[in-house]
């Protein structure tokens, strides 16, 4: 996951520079299909002035008084991070806003398999040798239907259908932060 928001980061930091340097509005679409969390930190990280999530409802409308809003007190640029299962999805919110008249010329960069590529982060790297080790040692302890996890900084395991019987969601700070950035 730590790969993946460096890669949010890094792509948020190149088109900010051309979106201030061409006037222009991002929405660039990030993995999330059932869960916001990669699109809300890397919003708040990144400095998005909009993040769209799944588990947050949002009105199209809005968000194009918002970008009014931003265009009207001076800003040359709006970034829109955008969880793949927000809806209105991507597609249609640039559909929408390309319709509108905002000052800003928009654009779509959709980051999706980007992000599963790529060298890992040193975080990242470590973690996976840590659980993979974790995982060996269960097996060699006759485990099995275990799933190896991290809970806060510790390695754990949890039974699979533990695992699988919740869908994880953003933490409402987190959603907060977002908001209150925007």
């Amino acid at each position: 996951m730590d790969t993946a928001l460096n890669t949010i980061l890094d792509a948020l930091d190149r088109l900010r520079d051309t979106a201030s340097s061409h006037e222009r509005a991002f929405i660039v679409e990030v993995m999330g299909r059932n869960c916001g969390y990669l699109a809300v930190v890397g919003g708040i990280l990144g400095g998005a002035e909009m993040t769209l999530i799944p588990e947050v409802p949002y009105n199209i409308e809005d968000l194009v008084a918002q970008i009014d809003d931003a265009y009207v007190r001076g800003k040359n640029h709006c970034i829109i991070v955008a969880a793949e299962g927000a809806q209105p999805d991507c597609r249609a919110v640039y559909d929408y806003l390309s319709q509108q008249d905002t000052g800003f010329e928009i654009r779509i960069t959709v980051l999706g398999h980007i992000q599963r590529g790529g060298r890992p982060t040193a975080f990242d790297r470590l973690l996976a040798t840590r659980m993979g080790v974790a995982a060996v040692d269960l097996l060699l302890e006759g485990a099995s239907g275990e799933m190896v996890t991290l809970n806060g900084r510790e390695i754990k395991h949890i039974p699979i259908e533990v695992a699988v019987s919740k869908q994880r969601t953003v933490s409402k700070e987190y959603v907060g932060l977002a908001e209150m950035l925007d």
